[in-house]
């Protein structure tokens, strides 16, 4: 890593620069996020404020267009052609094209009261068509079906309600189609029976006027209607992307958008207004660098304070570097010194600040290190010496190892098989507690020599204990540590059998756990039993005076310094008698040949 390969010099220059900057950075960084927050909280006030005026004037001037569409019931002589049955225009008599004279001239009446409206239509139930276009043929085109128009559904599902649509093409006209906002309404006679359907055809211009009169700078707007579809927009890249994230229907909030302008992404923050009445959602927004133009300065003079900072820091920090370097590496060159086995002591500097004390506890480290390695050559002398009496001492069970073959083979001259066959055990017994260091040997090993153990026991308990062993063939094999199970079985006969009339069974029984890694080995016997505080005594206490105490602990302290802390012995109590539980990894080892 770069940093540990850097010198202190260094590391402290560079702590100082980051320790001096950081906090500058960071106020200046708080107080640009926090004018920031500010600001963009006062703009999305001021075009709530703004959506809400302009979403008012635009439902004002739709209001009017619903009290156009009412204007009919003024004048009904105009549309008596729809209480009559239909007549086809071939057969029309004086009659109908008076009816006819009176509503074409009060269609065209209406194109004077709002500049907005280029068309009108009437839809008679009793299938009558009669339109008015401002521009263009007035002709109708009779092989266009209004009532697959979502406006047309609308104003019949309302029964002389108010229908405001969206951008649409008209197309009941013959030639150029046009689009419009069509507001509709059902007209119903006196006994409230359906008569025909008012259509007005609305230019989406009146929009853009309304939005040009209000003299909104810098600011976007896009209106959808209810269906999602775009009536007005400013920005046509963001209205196809606010089109394509729409937000929840009914809802007002804010926005952020991203949109193209002369070949740069510009961020658009807004507020969203939506009018109940018209169904229509208003966007209205600008661009984040217009409205965060203020705080740039404050970015500015944190990045020219951070920087002089930077300076000063580093002209500071290169004085104290030298000022503390200069010591420290005198230490150094006295510490390989020290590596060569020079132990220079160095001249006790006259300050009293934190390298003062460094360099004093040094010297005095050295002066201990060389007694130290006095102290060592001393002890390693007095090692050998140790080392040379533990060989002596080493002769002592080889020589009763061979003495006790000559015993057995002077039994077996003397025709005497059973004390032959003891001694034999014993020898195999001594000769496991000589390889108590060496490596792991097969559990068919280890119960060889708890049966050689059994054998002189029963020498010793005649008819007081019996032993069954349950050892499958496939864990012989399992490795175990030299007479590690001799202890428990030790302790098993011996106390156990106190105070019993009848002979004590023990059985011990080796099985694979689940896991299939752990060897499980039970020595259990159906003795006096143990208590729970006895139990806790054993595992942990340990008392001189008690033999049984020091074999368990043994053999609990032998598992955990061969296989760790997670392997071990534990006691249970049985009814009646006692279950000793040791539990090793499953490591197969090559058998002795």
């Amino acid at each position: 890593m770069l940093w540990k390969r850097l010198s202190y010099h260094h590391k402290l220059f560079i702590v100082l620069i980051i320790a001096s900057s950081l906090p500058v950075l960071l106020l200046g960084t708080i107080a640009y996020k926090k004018s920031s927050e500010t600001l963009m909280q006062q703009t999305e006030q001021d075009l709530q404020i703004i959506a809400g005026q302009l979403i008012t004037a635009i439902e004002k001037q739709v209001s009017d267009f619903d009290r156009f569409s009412i204007l009919p019931y003024y004048m009904p002589e105009a549309f008596t052609i729809f209480n009559q049955p239909y007549v086809p225009q071939e057969e029309w008599g004086s009659a109908e094209l008076n009816a006819q004279k009176q509503l074409i001239r009060l269609m065209s009446a209406y194109p004077s009261i709002n500049k907005s409206i280029k068309g009108m239509v009437f839809y008679g139930m009793n299938e009558s068509i009669s339109g008015y276009r401002l521009s263009g043929s007035s002709t109708m085109n009779k092989n266009y079906d209004v009532s697959e128009e979502k406006w047309y559904q609308e104003a019949l599902e309302k029964n002389g309600g108010f229908v405001v649509s969206g951008v649409h093409d008209v197309k009941q006209f013959e030639g150029e189609i046009f689009k419009a906002v069509t507001v509709s309404r059902l007209l119903l006679d006196e006994q409230m029976r359906p008569l025909a359907v008012i259509a007005i055809h609305i230019s989406p211009d009146f929009i853009e006027r309304i939005i040009t009169s209000s003299q909104l700078r810098d600011t976007v707007v896009t209106v959808v209607d209810a269906d999602n579809q775009l009536v007005y927009a400013s920005d046509e890249q963001l209205a196809a992307h606010l089109l394509e994230h729409p937000l929840e229907s009914g809802a007002d909030g804010t926005w952020v958008a991203d949109s193209s302008l002369e070949q740069r992404n510009v961020k658009y923050s807004g507020v969203v207004r939506v009018n109940k009445y018209l169904g229509w959602t208003i966007y209205m927004g600008k661009n984040q660098t217009d409205i965060l133009q203020g705080t740039s300065k404050i970015r500015q003079y944190t990045v020219v304070i951070a920087i002089v900072l930077m300076f000063a820091s580093a002209a500071v920090s290169w004085l104290l570097a030298n000022g503390l370097a200069g010591p420290i590496r005198r230490l150094i060159r006295s510490m390989r010194n020290v590596e060569t086995g020079r132990f220079e002591i160095l001249e006790v500097p006259n300050r009293y600040d934190e390298i003062g004390q460094l360099h004093l506890s040094y010297v005095r480290m050295v002066k201990r290190l060389n007694e130290l390695i006095h102290s060592i050559a001393e002890k390693e002398r007095q090692k050998r010496k140790a080392e040379l009496y533990a060989l002596r001492v080493r002769i002592q069970p080889h020589f009763l190892y061979n003495t006790l073959n000559s015993i057995r083979m002077l039994a077996i001259l003397q025709q005497s098989p059973q004390i032959a066959k003891l001694i034999h055990s014993l020898n195999r017994l001594l000769q496991s507690y000589l390889k108590l260091n060496d490596e792991l040997m097969p559990l068919s090993r280890e119960i060889e020599l708890l049966q050689d153990y059994e054998k002189l026991m029963d020498l010793r308990y005649t008819n007081t204990f019996e032993v069954k062993w349950d050892i499958p063939d496939s864990l012989a094999d399992a490795g175990i540590p030299a007479m590690l199970l001799q202890p428990v079985l030790e302790n098993s006969i011996f106390h156990a059998s106190r105070g019993l009339s009848r002979i004590l069974m023990i059985i011990v029984r080796a099985r694979l756990l689940e896991d299939g890694r752990t060897l499980c080995i039970e020595i259990m016997d159906d003795g006096t039993g143990i208590t729970e505080e006895q139990i806790e005594n054993l595992l942990q206490e340990r008392r001189e005076d008690d033999c049984a105490n020091i074999g368990i602990n043994n053999v609990n302290d032998r598992i955990r310094l061969w296989f760790g802390q997670e392997y071990g012995l534990t006691l249970r109590r049985l009814e009646p008698g006692t279950a000793v539980i040791v539990t090793i990894p499953y490591k197969p080892v090559r058998k002795e040949i």
